[in-house]
């Protein structure tokens, strides 16, 4: 039992590893991986996949403004309903990210005719979910309800200070 425990738990660690090695080199590589037609192949099967990876981050890691500190973070979630609905909402961006990447794909390969211009715009429509995602994070909604939430908190710890 142990032994298929630690085998298990091994196995997801490595595909979290290739994923996240994955996910940092192919937006990089992928200009030059369309101008072959095995790379294309790979590129258009993995990008999505690694699409979706970086929207999260990003969605979550914009949204959130974690450089403001944990009060901001905290505002965050509860803006959007707390931990586990963050989580839904984050979940649901990533696999939408995921759709509309291979959408975006799709959408270049039988749209347009097949050329090197088109060739150049593939990795740019597959990633663009994600510049979509950092839009929508930092679009305001979601801040503007986090500011008031934090400053809501400021105002009521000032309230509850005794004066000295």
């Amino acid at each position: 039992m142990l032994k298929w425990l630690l085998k298990f738990v091994l196995q997801r660690l490595l595909i979290l590893f290739v994923l996240v090695v994955a996910s940092a080199i192919l937006p990089v590589a992928s200009f030059w991986l369309v101008r072959d037609p095995l790379g294309g192949q790979l590129f258009f099967w993995l990008s999505p996949w690694t699409c979706a990876v970086w929207a999260l981050l990003i969605s979550a890691l914009l949204g959130s403004r974690f450089w403001l500190g944990r009060e901001y973070v905290l505002a965050w979630r509860a803006a959007r309903g707390g931990y586990v609905m963050s989580s839904v909402k984050s979940t649901a961006l990533m696999f939408l990210s995921l759709f509309a990447s291979y959408f975006f794909e799709f959408a270049v390969i039988l749209l347009l005719p097949r050329s090197l211009t088109s060739l150049r715009l593939l990795p740019i429509a597959a990633y663009a979910p994600v510049g979509i995602a950092a839009l929508w994070s930092v679009s305001g909604g979601i801040w503007s309800r986090t500011d008031r939430i934090v400053e809501g908190r400021r105002l009521a710890d000032s309230m509850n200070e005794e004066p000295e």
